[in-house]
């Protein structure tokens, strides 16, 4: 297998865990129970729900690729995702109560959001999300990233340390304001932040582990790359299941706040299937839609994932929460996606036309 088709299907994985990101969204905040729990929709996005952070699988993959890259400017990009989670925040959760009248009376009843409430508003603002987490994971191993790439194993063992002190620091703050909110970036055990580093660093870890396996032996990434994923991932999965059935509220607790097991067993399963993603991926014909439609997809990542959210949270605003059954929440995927590549093409129409307006300055003669 050659190199692009490498990248073509590490981007597969990435473009199609994007894509299920709306769908998932939609339900969250749109669907009734019944719709979630009972349709054939919410069942299935229930299973996309359990499969999206491959794409932080992903991202450690890649960056074992940009071994090259420049310390500075690693941390320089991480800092500039964590400014992004903020201005999401603010965009998401901030903008509909200054310009749109706030939220449903549905939504403000369950999150306590309204203008009204400006401790709230702040502590909406300073939620930890996907943002906080990548940025703070590129960071931390930014600083480290050299000793990494020359020492992989210490990557897997770093993995299976945040893995099992995932519920021993899980929670633990000093009392003091500031440092207590970092520290529940890190491992915080309540819904401030979504995604706190321990345990989803662990996914980047293992993505990195096996983007510098893969890079001792590029001539072959199926012995290098896809084998060692699919036999990670089943002792995994085995071993998460096992630890889950002995005690699922330490091991699992819940989807955000994984212990151990639970981080095992959903490791597991991510890599089996990026291990089924990459066959999918060697049978499509070259220039498929499907794959053209991930790799954009792929390629679009951060703009995607803001742009969607902000779209949703600000079609909240107009109709209502937990609200509708499995027609009408089909029509708001529709209309979030229709929407989202919308603005995507726009934006990135705009970025294309300022840089070659920059180019010509740079260089008039051409």
């Amino acid at each position: 297998m050659k190199k692009q088709n490498r990248v073509r299907a590490v981007d597969f994985a990435r473009g199609f865990s994007v894509l299920m990101m709306i769908p998932v969204h939609v339900l969250m905040l749109f669907a009734t129970m019944d719709t979630w729990e009972n349709s054939i929709t919410g069942n299935f996005v229930q299973l996309l729900e359990r499969g999206s952070p491959i794409f932080l699988i992903v991202m450690g993959i890649s960056f074992a690729f940009s071994r090259n890259a420049n310390k500075n400017g690693i941390l320089k990009k991480a800092l500039l995702i964590i400014g992004l989670g903020y201005v999401l925040n603010f965009l998401r959760f901030i903008v509909p109560l200054l310009l749109f009248g706030g939220f449903p009376e549905a939504f403000v009843q369950a999150s306590e959001l309204s203008i009204n409430n400006p401790a709230r508003m702040l502590n909406y603002f300073l939620k930890g999300d996907m943002f906080q987490l990548v940025g703070i994971s590129l960071f931390i191993i930014g600083l480290a990233f050299k000793f990494l790439i020359k020492n992989k194993h210490i990557t897997l063992v770093a993995t299976l340390v945040i893995m099992w002190l995932s519920k021993v620091v899980s929670g633990f703050q000093l009392g003091i304001p500031g440092v207590d909110y970092v520290l529940n970036l890190l491992w915080g055990n309540n819904f401030d932040v979504y995604f706190p580093l321990f345990p989803w660093l662990s996914f980047i870890l293992i993505g990195l582990y096996l983007g510098l396996n893969y890079l001792e032996n590029q001539d072959n990434p199926e012995k290098s790359l896809f084998r060692p994923m699919l036999i990670l991932g089943i002792v995994f999965l085995i071993s998460g299941k096992l630890l889950c059935d002995y005690d699922y509220q330490y091991h699992f607790g819940d989807y955000y706040h994984l212990g151990p097991g639970g981080t095992m067993r959903l490791m597991g399963i991510l890599l089996v299937f990026f291990w089924v993603y990459y066959h999918i991926e060697r049978l499509l014909p070259k220039d498929n839609y499907i794959s053209k439609l991930f790799f954009y997809c792929s390629k679009n990542v951060t703009p995607f994932y803001l742009i969607q959210w902000v779209l949703i949270y600000w079609t909240l605003a107009f109709t209502n929460f937990s609200a509708y059954n499995e027609i009408t929440v089909l029509i708001i995927i529709l209309g979030i996606n229709v929407g989202t590549f919308t603005v995507l093409h726009f934006v990135n129409k705009m970025l294309a036309s300022r840089k070659n307006r920059e180019l010509k300055t740079v260089q008039p003669g051409i």
